[in-house]
């Protein structure tokens, strides 16, 4: 069964987040939400034990992607997500040949 989010949710943001954007960190994740690594890194933890993300500690950052795409939004679209997705438009239209390399290693 599929794991139903309130689009007000902080979940449901970082999961519209991590649909589009990889590889990307806690603290861009946080940046991007406007909110605190210490909110976003125990949502994570949340949805990873739900088994719809997974995380790749390294020394100096944790990256974090989508392990499951079993999951619903419900609700309306807050002006957070707007805000989300506006950034993200701005990170395609200023991506440079290297970005679309098609992984985390390049």
């Amino acid at each position: 069964m599929a794991h139903i989010f309130d689009t007000s949710s902080l979940e449901a943001k970082i999961l519209l987040l991590l649909v589009e954007v990889y590889p990307i960190t806690l603290k861009e994740v946080a940046d991007y939400l406007g909110t605190s690594e210490r909110k976003v890194q125990a949502c994570i933890a949340g949805l990873a034990k739900k088994g719809l993300v997974r995380t790749e500690p390294l020394p100096d950052t944790t990256f974090v992607s989508l392990a499951n795409g079993d999951f619903k939004f419900k609700g309306r679209e807050t002006e957070q997500l707007k805000k989300v997705r506006e950034k993200l438009e701005k990170r395609k239209k200023f991506r440079t040949p290297d970005d679309n390399s098609g992984g985390m290693y390049g």
